[in-house]
This record gives C-alpha cells, sequence and structure tokens, in this order.
C-alpha cells in the first residue's frame, strides 16, 4: 500500500464514522420523539389509574364514616336512654319536667294576676 491509498483508506474511515454518527442522531431524533409521545400516552393513562383508585378509596371512606356516625348515633340515644331512666328512678326530674313545670307557673302567675285584678 502506498501513502495515497493509506489517505484514502483513513478518509473513508473518517467518513464511515461521520455516517455512523449522522445516521445514529437522525435515529435518536425519530427515537425522541417516539419516547416523547409514549411518555405523554402514560402519563394520561396514569393519572386516569389515580384518579380512579383515589374515587375508589374516597368513596369506602365515606361509607365507612357513614356507618361509624350511625353506629355513634345508636349509642349516644341508647346512652341518654339509659340515664333518663336512671334518673327517673331517683324521682330526678328531666328536662321536659321541668320545661312543664315552668310553663305551668307561668300560666299560674298569670291567673293570679287576672283574680288580683279583679279582687281590686
Amino acid at each position: 500500500m502506498n501513502v495515497n491509498e493509506i489517505k484514502n483508506s483513513a478518509k473513508n474511515v473518517v467518513f464511515a464514522g461521520l455516517g455512523v454518527v449522522s445516521i445514529a442522531q437522525k435515529e435518536a431524533t425519530k427515537i425522541y420523539g417516539n419516547l416523547v409521545k409514549e411518555g405523554q400516552k402514560f402519563e394520561k393513562e396514569t393519572v386516569k389509574s389515580v384518579k380512579k383508585v383515589t374515587d375508589e378509596a374516597e368513596g369506602k371512606v365515606k361509607s365507612i364514616k357513614s356507618m361509624a356516625s350511625k353506629q355513634f348515633n345508636k349509642i349516644e340515644n341508647l346512652f341518654e336512654g339509659k340515664i333518663e331512666s336512671v334518673l327517673g328512678k331517683l324521682d330526678i326530674p328531666s328536662t321536659d319536667d321541668i320545661k312543664n313545670l315552668g310553663e305551668r307557673v307561668e300560666k299560674l302567675i298569670k291567673e293570679i294576676e287576672k283574680s288580683a285584678k279583679k279582687a281590686a
């Protein structure tokens, strides 16, 4: 091999390398675009999936909260009933008893006032 053949061979190796870089760059650009599209598609699917799971969890929490509230109300009513029963057995007047007594006292005061006016 002479010097010119070696120079040409070296140039061809460099050109082949540049060709590889050029092809790789074009393919990378195509692949990048496809990767971006796939990433956007994946994000949409993931958001939908997360929303579905979140909605299901929120529904279960609301259901559990509702059941707990109902049970608490039952316990509260039972407790109030027991307290009223105990107070009744001890002859302690209830709120309604005191309210009714107050209304009767008011009526009685009005009757006394009427009678006092008639007598005067």
